[in-house]
């Protein structure tokens, strides 16, 4: 019979691959858009050679991913458009890979059971740092594994926007045809529904 805190165990361990597989998959996503499009018409392996390197990491990649996109809509009409979505698509693959690193560089307590928790519902990571404060733990780091599946999630939302917004430049799309401002947000018109990304 399995019991309640096997489950919980388990269900966090494989909320927390779960994250891993869709922040790497993001991450590649942006390594791919920047290879296409330095590559294309040219040798596609020796731009694979450079963004697969190690020091091409996730913070890097975007960020020369951007400078590509936005290089590619600096004669479009709509570019001012584009870099506002790239901003705010930047703005949740920041809070991603930031919180993908204090998750991965911390010290995790997984199945630690106490009075309050006896099925150990909720995890622990040990994350410090140092600030002018001196050490501070991280906070708002996730407690449990629907946060992690809602992190997962929001890896394959950032790569569904990716997406969209590098087909618009390939197929020389209007941007305002497949995103639109809604309050001053971004919203993302994916065929009968409206996709948003967390407000951050």
């Amino acid at each position: 019979m399995i019991t309640s805190y096997q489950t919980n165990v388990r269900a966090q361990y494989e909320a927390l691959g779960q994250f891993v597989e869709s922040f790497e998959k993001m991450v590649d996503d942006v390594r791919e858009i920047c290879i296409q499009r330095i590559g294309s018409g040219g040798d596609e392996r020796l731009a694979e050679i450079a963004f697969h390197h190690q020091a091409m990491t996730a913070k890097p990649l975007f960020d020369i991913m951007r400078a590509i996109l936005a290089h590619a809509v600096n004669h479009h009409a709509d570019r001012a458009l584009f870099r506002s979505v790239l901003g705010r698509i930047e703005r949740e693959y920041s809070h991603l890979y930031n919180k993908r690193n204090e998750l991965l560089h911390g010290t995790w307590f997984i199945g630690y059971s106490s009075q309050k928790d006896p099925d150990a519902a909720e995890f622990y990571v040990k994350k410090l740092k140092t600030s002018a404060d001196g050490l501070v733990g991280v906070k708002d780091l996730p407690k449990n594994a629907h946060e992690l599946t809602d992190l997962a999630n929001a890896c394959s939302e950032v790569r569904i926007w990716l997406g969209e917004i590098d087909r618009c430049i390939q197929d020389n799309l209007k941007l305002t045809d497949v995103f639109n401002q809604r309050n001053d947000e971004w919203v993302l018109a994916f065929g009968d529904n409206e996709r948003t990304l967390p407000k951050r």
